[in-house]
């Protein structure tokens, strides 16, 4: 086959060879050389009968590109251990056989289009030495039965049972489907028995949006189409289509076979199908949330507003108890974990009190705003995207604005009560000028700490959607309706008004808690590692960089190029935190949605340009 690979050029011409008929010319020289030597043709002879034995290509029918695994992550790993590790395979086994004969899509493609030219010389090789084929038929049927038992197990288990909704164990078209293969059916009948499955299949995963998936529900609604797809293949591989069109048939289920196995071993994409559903879910969940950060009329942008400065005020507390936090000298295990909980009631309190802080938004509203991705895939129209874009992008500096406006004064407020009680600032002078150093744009590491922290925050909404779903998944809200106990502690109303909450609720803390632990884990890292590891959050960097001021008592005439470099630093922080955050979780959503990369960016540029019409051009 290398050789058979290696291309022809036409003679007396400069044209670039074609693969397809350079292959074809050196397989005509291959049946001409064996021709001319019947020893060497004898041992190829003894060598396919060998492989075409009863039973030996049962694996080739039913294995050859569909996952033998049980779950994901089994797959994933196993297709990263075969890139590592070199390939064995079996010289008896026809499906190994095949797998390191035809590596490539051009393989697939020769086959498809070549067969019917091969075929006859093929043939005549085969009935010169009496090798039989009768045994392939026999196999195809056997490889028919054990794929109609993976589907009737596939197809019976719980998490695809309970989303079929109304319909009993005894009315799975999957079982169905097992019996017509058991019970040698009629092709007819077993295709319609695969049209029947492949319609709760499309219900199973309709019903995906609205309880929830999981990577290994992903996993088997993949492995039962592959499975429904083979079948097919195998029933009209059986039928009987004439001479003319019979190689044809040949040629293709040769090439779908190729093609499989060649997809089988991918990682990349098999990661991205795979998670393609469950990523979708995520952003789904966080563009709930990001709905309510959005604001369109005057009432919905001062309620932002006012959110946003409690959320300062509160933030104001948060980095005067950092610094404290710091000041202690505790062991490093405590020092984090007394950031993280200083961080964590911050944010559960926001939370609780629907306080918006500017740095969670961009990731949230990034999600809600790919529900748009779906009208606007159908449509290509571009100004209902870019205005939602706009709005976004004004409510995020209200918010920013909000924030910033309260937490300068209320940090210097409560520094100066502590000042008339304690008769001292917060911070000591020396102290002062360390803090202003760290945020030093152009001394420090203030920017990649930014765009770190951007990153974290966008993960925290990862968490959040991820948790959200996998309560819904788990049917958690349905088994607190379900329990006896709380509804006789409770009463049905109230356990009713928690379980339509609960996901939303616990989804909200664990997105809290995880930007909690994001913000608190790398410098205590960074010290356990003696790495340069630190987060740099606008609203708390503007708490930290106020308290040190207030210890300067704002000496403009000494420090004014200082305060013009933690200007710059604030602003910088800001923008690196929110372009970072919403840039991650705008490309997962366009992943979620499948939107190339090609049409975000032409809807950017055109939402950032000032339209005096109602009606935007189409992509």
């Amino acid at each position: 086959m290398d050789w058979i690979r290696l291309p022809v050029k036409p003679q007396g011409t400069d044209e670039a060879p074609d693969f397809v008929q350079s292959r074809n010319i050196r397989i005509k020289f291959v049946f001409q050389f064996l021709e001319r030597h019947p020893m060497e043709a004898q041992l190829l002879a003894t060598t396919l009968q060998e492989l075409i034995v009863p039973g030996g290509a049962v694996s080739l029918y039913c294995l050859t590109g569909i996952s033998e695994n049980v779950g994901f992550f089994n797959e994933v790993t196993n297709r990263l251990v075969q890139r590592i590790l070199p390939d064995t395979y079996s010289e008896q086994d026809l499906s190994e056989i095949f797998k390191i004969l035809f590596t490539e899509e051009e393989d697939a493609t020769w086959l498809e289009s070549s067969f019917k030219t091969l075929l006859p010389s093929f043939l005549n090789f085969t009935e010169k030495y009496s090798i039989s084929f009768e045994c392939l038929r026999t196999d195809r049927a056997e490889a028919m039965i054990i794929l109609g038992a993976q589907i009737a197990t596939l197809g019976t288990t719980k998490d695809i049972r309970r989303r079929l909704i109304g319909k009993r164990l005894t009315d799975s078209s999957f079982l169905r489907l097992n019996t017509s293969i058991n019970a040698g059916g009629s092709a007819d009948k077993i295709l319609n028995e695969i049209s029947q499955s492949r319609l709760d299949l499309t219900e199973v995963r309709n019903n995906i949006e609205s309880s929830g998936v999981s990577v290994d529900l992903i996993f088997k609604l993949e492995k039962i189409d592959s499975i429904l797809d083979r079948l097919e293949m195998l029933i009209y591989l059986g039928k009987d289509y004439g001479k003319e069109a019979q190689p044809l048939i040949l040629g293709q289920f040769m090439g779908r076979l190729i093609r499989d196995e060649i997809k089988s071993l991918g990682v990349k994409t098999y990661i991205k199908e795979n998670l393609h559903m469950l990523t979708r879910k995520i952003v789904e969940r966080a563009g709930e949330r990001g709905e309510h950060y959005i604001a369109t009329t005057p009432e919905e942008k001062r309620s932002l507003f006012v959110a946003a400065t409690w959320a300062g005020v509160l933030t104001a507390f948060t980095a005067i108890f950092k610094f404290l936090i710091g000041l202690m000298s505790f062991a490093l295990f405590f020092e984090g974990f007394f950031f993280f909980i200083n961080y964590a009631i911050s944010f559960l309190m926001m939370q609780k009190w629907h306080m918006a802080l500017s740095s969670k938004q961009p990731a949230y509203t990034a999600s809600a705003l790919s529900r748009k991705f779906e009208a606007f895939k159908q449509t290509k129209e571009l100004e209902e995207i870019s205005l939602e874009i706009r709005k976004i992008m004004h409510s995020q500096f209200i918010t920013t604005i909000g924030n910033l406006l309260w937490v300068f004064p209320a940090t210097v407020a409560l520094d100066w009560a502590w000042y008339f009680i304690a008769g001292d600032h917060f911070m000591s002078d020396l102290e002062a000028l360390s803090a202003i150093g760290k945020h030093n744009l152009f001394t420090s590491l203030t920017l990649p700490f930014a765009i770190l922290t951007g990153v974290f925050l966008w993960l925290s909404s990862v968490i959040m959607g991820w948790v959200e779903n996998w309560l819904v998944f788990r049917d958690i809200p349905e088994a607190m309706r379900a329990n006896s106990f709380l509804n006789n502690i409770l009463g049905k109303n109230q356990v009713n008004f928690m379980a339509d909450n609960f996901a939303r609720t616990i989804g909200g803390i664990a997105g809290n808690l995880s930007i909690a632990f994001f913000l608190a884990a790398p410098i205590i890292i960074g010290k356990f590692t003696a790495i340069p590891l630190d987060i740099r959050h606008v609203t708390l960097a503007a708490g930290t960089i106020s308290l040190a001021f207030n210890a300067l008592e704002w000496n403009f005439m000494d420090y004014w190029p200082a305060m013009i470099n933690m200007a710059l630093s604030i602003s910088v922080i800001g923008v690196m935190n929110f372009s970072v955050s919403f840039y991650c979780a705008i490309r997962m959503a366009a992943l979620a949605r499948n939107v190339e990369s090609k049409y975000l960016r032409i809807i950017f540029k055109y939402a950032f340009k000032k339209r005096g019409i109602n009606k935007g051009p189409t992509v």
